[in-house]
């Protein structure tokens, strides 16, 4: 018993956008006995093993890629450091909460920020190229352009590749936060031409959080080199020179969370890219098919805009959100998200990430969803969201 509320399971499922649940492998990887990852060399290769998986899931042949201990904010802050300086005039793309923001670290490096796409209509669709063409062909001075892939507080997903040519034309360097793509969406680093990608161990990798991604090409070496940060913990050139050149970690790493990393990458590729990719757009579909027979309303204004990792939608007029959200939680074992920023309060996510876009996972959480929603005095047909979901899953 929770409180008033009767406990009516037994196993629990994290149906959130990251963190999210860690799968059996995984967690054995996180058992792994510890040496010193400073010396010992087969700490190294592994470390070495996962970065070429990463190669391998985010297509960077020519570029360099990093994984470093800290959250995924450490990357974000990174980029921003090594590229930015006092007077940078950077366009940031801003059509969610993450989106928006950027503009806070590039204002805390000397950077200005001239921030597009941020209407309220802006947040329920992917970001327009076409708008994005015409402020850089506007503002000539631009130097850097920075776009989330996934937003997740809207469950928007922008079309890299599109946004990445408009940019390369222009001449700017692009830095991405794919924090929620990864292993969910197909991330293509060089067809993109992305600059600098970021990456997080929470989302759709299913390890836990402490661990950063970051993939560099050798257009942003030569912006790095121009930009020379000074400091060291975030120092990008200091990666480069103690551990490709060297061998030498810059700091200690946690070998535990590489461990578990390096075993979901490879769960990944056993089971193959294209089939994950599939997956998850199996379940985004499942989740939209599961708000029609709940006659909800999703955020965005169109499942083309819609990320295949998270699944943002609107409670019910007269829901408190919160009190759902507990319900869902504390009665059925299922954990999703609210929203951050402006919309807080006014959305609710579920997170298909990684393990989580599945049959099972999306049917547990859209049936509780079902059944704290009829708790509440909604009506439903539980049986018809299950009957929606199995017909995308068939």
């Amino acid at each position: 018993m929770v409180g008033s509320l009767v406990k009516l399971y037994t196993d629990r499922f994290i149906m959130t956008p990251g963190p999210t649940e860690i799968p059996y492998r995984v967690k054995l990887a996180l058992m792994k006995e510890s040496t010193n990852p400073d010396l010992d060399p087969d700490f190294l290769r592994v470390y070495n093993e996962t970065r070429e998986k990463l190669k391998h899931v985010l297509n960077v042949r020519e570029g360099s890629i990093y994984v470093m201990t800290g959250e995924a904010m450490l990357g974000l802050e990174a980029a921003i450091a090594n590229t930015v300086k006092d007077g940078t005039r950077v366009l940031v793309i801003a059509n969610g909460v993450f989106g928006e923001g950027f503009a806070d670290l590039i204002k805390a490096y000397g950077g200005e920020p001239l921030i597009v796409e941020n209407c309220e209509e802006c947040w329920r669709r992917s970001a327009d190229p076409s708008v994005i063409d015409r402020e850089l062909e506007k503002h000539r001075d631009i130097e850097v352009v920075t776009l989330v892939h996934c937003d997740t507080p809207s469950g928007i997903l922008n079309n890299l590749v599109e946004v990445g040519k408009v940019v390369r034309d222009h001449g700017s360097l692009l830095i991405v936060d794919a924090v929620s793509s990864i292993g969910g969406v197909p991330v293509d680093f060089d067809k993109a031409e992305v600059d600098i990608l970021i990456g997080g161990s929470q989302k759709a990798l299913n390890t836990p959080p402490g661990l950063t991604i970051m993939a560099i090409s050798e257009r942003a070496w030569d912006r790095i080199e121009k930009i020379n940060y000074r400091g060291f913990y975030l120092d990008l050139k200091t990666w480069r020179d103690m551990l490709d050149n060297r061998g030498i970690f810059p700091y200690t790493m946690c070998d535990v969370l590489i461990y578990a990393l390096n075993e979901s990458i490879k769960m990944i590729m056993e089971e193959g890219l294209e089939n994950v990719h599939r997956r998850h757009l199996l379940a985004m579909k499942a989740s939209w098919r599961a708000l029609e027979a709940l006659n909800l309303n999703p955020y965005p204004s169109s499942m083309n805009y819609s990320s295949p990792t998270v699944t943002a939608f609107e409670p019910p007029k007269g829901i408190n959100s919160e009190e759902l959200r507990k319900i869902i939680w504390e009665k059925y074992g299922v954990m999703i998200a609210g929203s951050w920023g402006r919309l807080m309060g006014k959305v609710l996510r579920v997170g298909h990430m990684g393990v989580q876009a599945s049959r099972t996972h999306v049917l547990s959480a859209f049936t509780a969803l079902a059944r704290a929603l009829r708790d509440l005095g909604y009506s439903v047909n539980i049986g018809k969201v299950a009957e929606a979901i199995e017909e995308e899953f068939k």
